[in-house]
């Protein structure tokens, strides 16, 4: 999946900053979800070729009679269970670094299999205790009082480019010419998408977080970039996890090796970090700019020896072997004489 998303997911499986995502982007800042309340909830489901969830992973997917159906895994990035007073409630987060135009199917697809799994477990724990007391009961395996855990999935897309996929589920239907009666009739099924390229009200993060996603939609405009970070103190001392992350997210690949002469007091200032990072890439430019000319120079010289060699009459293969020049530039190069430019 890439770097940048193998740093945010170890980024944002910390309960306070996994807390402030969802608060924010669920509650508008408010302070509704609580660290201390979150448990690890990560698993994978295995899932049958037929579409049918088997069991989570570590349970054997072996039916009654011993054989084993084919099967396909089924992953969320980061879950967590929400313990909140008599309460349970599943937050699950989704990493993108491309665009995904199944994405509301995928993020439909992954509830259900959350759902599923809840309703088989009640149904095993209704019929070992024999709840089930009416015919419908019975029939189902649930009771009319049993209720699920309701599940809250964001997507976060990092990439670079605009997020040009469907943000729901009737995005991806085709309900033919006058369908307009057909589209409102759908039930619809939308995802909570949340696109770190473009901007947001960073004020309702109250983790570095604000100041994470705050850079990504400068990624491309390494000028407007710097004027942002200098215009803001908190970016002059960053927590090592979160400095570590932004570098990733910006394209500094030597924070790292460096990072020890950026740390000022208690944090990090990744100002002095860019601006080094945009000095060393210049100059990297120039370096690039005086090869690629000097390569320039050695074909047209190159080019010229053919030419001059040509002129006395020498067959086209003797001269190429002569002067060691490929075809192709020896081609570009009569073509360039007859226009003058060489």
């Amino acid at each position: 999946m890439g770097e940048v998303n193998d740093v945010l997911m170890d980024y944002l499986k910390d309960n306070d900053r996994f807390a402030d995502l969802f608060n924010a982007i669920l509650f508008g800042g408010e302070a509704v979800i609580g660290a201390e309340e979150l448990y690890e909830g990560s698993e994978v489901f295995v899932e049958g070729l037929d579409g049918k969830t088997i069991a989570p992973a570590g349970v054997s997917s072996s039916d009654k009679g011993g054989s084993t159906r084919k099967t396909v895994l089924r992953t969320r990035d980061i879950k967590k269970w929400l313990r909140s007073g008599y309460g349970l409630r599943i937050l699950a987060l989704e990493n993108q670094n491309l665009v995904d135009y199944a994405m509301p199917w995928r993020g439909m697809n992954y509830d259900d299999l959350q759902y599923g799994e809840q309703i088989r477990r009640l149904r095993r724990e209704n019929r070992a205790k024999e709840r089930l007391k009416s015919g419908a009961e019975r029939m189902c395996g649930l009771r009319k009082e049993d209720r699920l855990a309701p599940v809250y999935t964001l997507c976060l897309y990092h990439g670079e480019d605009p997020w040009d996929g469907p943000r729901s589920l009737k995005d991806m239907m085709d309900f033919g010419q006058n369908g307009e009666r057909w589209e409102k009739a759908f039930l619809d099924y939308g995802i909570r998408l949340v696109c770190l390229n473009e901007m947001m009200d960073y004020s309702c993060f109250h983790s570095p977080l604000r100041e994470l996603f705050g850079l990504a939609p400068y990624r491309k405009d390494k000028k407007a970039l710097k004027e942002y970070m200098e215009g803001n103190a908190a970016y002059r001392s960053l927590d090592e996890e979160t400095a570590r992350a932004a570098s990733v997210l910006i394209g500094m690949k030597d924070f790292e090796a460096k990072k020890e002469k950026y740390r000022e007091e208690e944090g990090y200032n990744m100002c002095t970090a860019l601006r080094e990072m945009v000095e060393d890439g210049r100059a990297e430019g120039r370096e690039e700019g005086r090869e690629e000319g000097r390569k320039e120079g050695r074909q047209e010289g190159r080019q010229l020896s053919y030419l001059n060699v040509l002129e006395h009459n020498i067959p086209t293969e003797e001269a190429l072997t002569l002067i060691g020049i490929s075809r192709e530039e020896a081609e570009e190069a009569v073509r360039l004489r007859k226009m003058g430019k060489l």
